[in-house]
């Protein structure tokens, strides 16, 4: 396979902090047409904007949505947006500094502004602000909606605005770390995670209990359960705060069952029940994990003892029932839970529905398949592009091909755009029938 570098595409996502001492990034303002209002004009003429909006935050929040009105906007420098934010931050006018800050971070400046503000001679940044900052870095996919904002990009972001902070012995607040350690979970960076935790400590930085269930859970999903057992350790040492609660223990439960470690996830389950902490969260992993393997009538003896305990079944736990019975090829069974849930007086979700139109679609029950796609926009629910995939295959399955077309052109109608799965399926559909013409349009159309 070939592989391109994301630098050959995307600017840089980390730019090198300015220097200390650049040139007036204001100056072109003062120049601006039409000209400054009288109060920002005297700021601007001083040549030291810092200084001149020192305890100032109103004339701050003025100076940065005037610039912003501007032709050529606010200046795209660490200095300009640091000369705005520190006023604005001394006198906790955060809900005035947040929409400055998204502005570099959309500017790719929010690394070079902590930077620069934790090593600037002059007066402290607020920690305060710095949290903001450190906040903002860990939404990066989020806030900037880009194409380029992926987990890994996100996580380089904020990895680095904690390790800027961390260097300057800045110690965050145990829940910004927390984001950090999530984001990097995301990102599948587990070295990184070790690091962050190793750092937290250092800095004297208090873990607390969703520290270390994050922690669990991105140690189970590396399948570390050597690690887990030294943290769950950890906890219980640590004393009241950091107690494994309920949980800690689904977290624990889900990875068990997620990498097929089924026995020590019901013995979890077992000492979950007795100590009259289980859910239905608790259930649900070990439920899907039991289905996977084909262990239906284990999962039977489940629900039954999870309506005895007084844990009713959930959305979620039908869910993950239905899916299970319909990937063992147990229709009928599947319908049957499906009837059970609705009699329960709980409401079937597009989850539901696209599992069993799945089922229905792969055994060729179009009729059913027709019933259950009515149903589901009757109930006030919007297909998913899966919905549509599904119905579309199913189509392409019998060599319907007018039928599936037809199914592309209503989801596109609907709001609902084809993906890249969407034209696979039709292009495999069209080569089904001998096609090929039609599976060339549908490669081009992509």
């Amino acid at each position: 396979s070939i592989r391109f570098s994301s630098s050959s595409f995307l600017p840089a996502l980390v730019p090198p902090p300015p220097p200390l001492h650049e040139e007036n990034p204001f100056a072109a303002l003062l120049a601006s047409e039409p000209p400054p209002p009288e109060p920002l004009r005297q700021v601007l003429a001083t040549g030291d904007v810092h200084s001149a909006l020192r305890g100032l935050p109103g004339l701050a929040r003025q100076l940065f949505r005037w610039a912003e009105a501007t032709p050529c906007g606010f200046p795209r420098s660490a200095s300009a947006f640091a000369a705005v934010l520190v006023p604005l931050a001394r006198a906790n006018h955060f809900r005035a500094a947040y929409p400055v800050s998204l502005r570099a971070l959309h500017l790719g400046l929010l690394l070079p502004l902590v930077s620069l503000l934790l090593s600037a001679p002059l007066s402290p940044a607020p920690q305060s602000l710095l949290s903001l900052l450190l906040r903002l870095s860990t939404k990066y996919a989020k806030e900037c909606k880009a194409r380029d904002a992926t987990p890994d990009t996100c996580s380089t972001l904020c990895l680095s605005a904690f390790r800027e902070m961390a260097s300057h012995g800045v110690a965050p607040d145990v829940k910004d770390c927390n984001r950090v350690l999530r984001v990097l979970r995301d990102a599948a960076r587990w070295d990184d995670i070790c690091a962050v935790h190793a750092e937290m400590l250092q800095l004297g930085i208090e873990p607390s209990i969703v520290t270390y269930n994050t922690l669990l859970d991105s140690f189970l999903k590396e399948g570390r359960k050597d690690k887990v057992d030294i943290l769950l350790k950890e906890m219980e040492t640590r004393g009241s705060g950091c107690l494994p609660n309920d949980v800690t223990y689904n977290v624990v439960i889900t990875g068990l069952a997620r990498k097929g470690d089924l026995e020590e996830a019901a013995e979890l389950v077992e000492r979950m029940r007795l100590s009259k902490k289980a859910s239905s969260f608790t259930y649900n992993p070990l439920i899907t994990g039991l289905l996977a393997r084909g262990f239906v009538k284990k999962v039977d003896d489940l629900q039954l003892e999870m309506e005895n305990e007084g844990i009713m079944p959930t959305v979620v736990t039908y869910n993950a029932m239905i899916h299970g019975l319909l990937q063992s090829g147990q229709i009928e069974a599947a319908q049957a839970k499906f009837v059970e849930m609705r009699a329960m007086g709980l409401l079937p979700d597009v989850i539901t529905y696209n599992s069993l139109l799945n089922g229905y679609c792969k055994a060729g029950n179009l009729k059913e398949v027709l019933l259950l796609f009515g149903n589901l926009r009757r109930a006030g629910l919007a297909p998913t592009v899966l919905t549509y995939n599904i119905l579309i295959d199913g189509y392409c399955r019998l060599g319907d091909l007018e039928e599936a077309r037809r199914l592309k052109e209503e989801m596109v109608e609907q709001g609902c755009f084809p993906d890249v799965c969407t034209y696979t399926i039709l292009m495999n559909g069209s080569h089904k029938v001998r096609n090929l013409p039609m599976a060339r349009e549908f490669f081009d159309e992509m």
